[in-house]
């Protein structure tokens, strides 16, 4: 807990989208990526920060009564982060100790601990690491959620992650905007959608051409990786 409080940002190799008072406006709640591991809420309130025990949110506008950043965690997830940040702004902090018939002595300041190991993007060629940070930023501003995780499963496993992603989110919206009485049919319809794009085309009767979703890269050509919804 004592490295989690003492930790400063350093800049590193990502450059985290500029903010601006619309956005925090709009949602202070809103987390953008400052590099793997670390987060910041779009009004630099809060800090989320990965440890071993988990995810944890430091207030950067209140202290706990010890004068250190009021800390809430460990949280399992960052759904769990964004539930929580709500009600993290209305924590009031305890009043700082003072030991008894003397005034607060201030704490001497501790060394600064050395920067944290090289993330799995860092450890990237420069060229494939500007392309894994740029897609990052990219499914971010789409609000996908553990986007910098997704990335990963797309680069070290046989499926198309990303493109599966977000297919299956823009057909999910579309349910989502139906009247409620309408949204059970139409995620059974979504449903057999996802049944005949993914399967339908291997099924076809003689003489008929099938079909099969494959995954097209940014420049256009595709990568022969088929795209396989749930």
């Amino acid at each position: 807990m004592a490295n989690l409080l003492g930790r400063r940002v350093h800049d590193m190799h990502v450059m985290p989208p500029k903010k601006t008072k619309t956005d925090a406006k709009a949602d202070p709640d809103r987390l953008i990526r400052q590099k793997a591991g670390i987060y910041r809420t779009a009004d630099d309130r809060f800090e989320v920060r990965q440890e071993g025990l988990g995810w944890f949110v430091l207030d950067t506008a209140q202290a706990n009564e010890f004068g250190q950043p009021l800390i809430h965690g460990p949280l399992e997830t960052m759904a769990a982060v964004r539930g929580a940040l709500p009600g993290a702004r209305k924590t009031k902090a305890l009043p700082r100790r003072a030991a008894r018939g003397k005034p607060a002595r201030r704490a001497a300041a501790k060394p600064e601990p050395p920067p944290p190991p090289p993330s799995w993007i860092d450890k990237l060629p420069a060229s494939e690491a500007s392309e894994v940070r740029k897609l990052i930023r990219a499914l971010e501003g789409e609000d996908v959620p553990e986007a910098e995780e997704l990335v990963r499963r797309d680069r070290e496993g046989l499926v198309p992650a990303v493109a599966a992603q977000l297919i299956e989110r823009r057909l999910a919206a579309l349910v989502k905007d139906l009247p409620s009485k309408e949204r059970e049919a139409g995620q059974r319809l979504v449903r057999r959608v996802i049944e005949v794009l993914s399967a339908g085309g291997t099924t076809r009767g003689a003489g008929l051409p099938g079909w099969i979703l494959v995954e097209i890269g940014p420049d256009g050509e595709p990568p022969n990786r088929r795209i396989v919804l749930r």
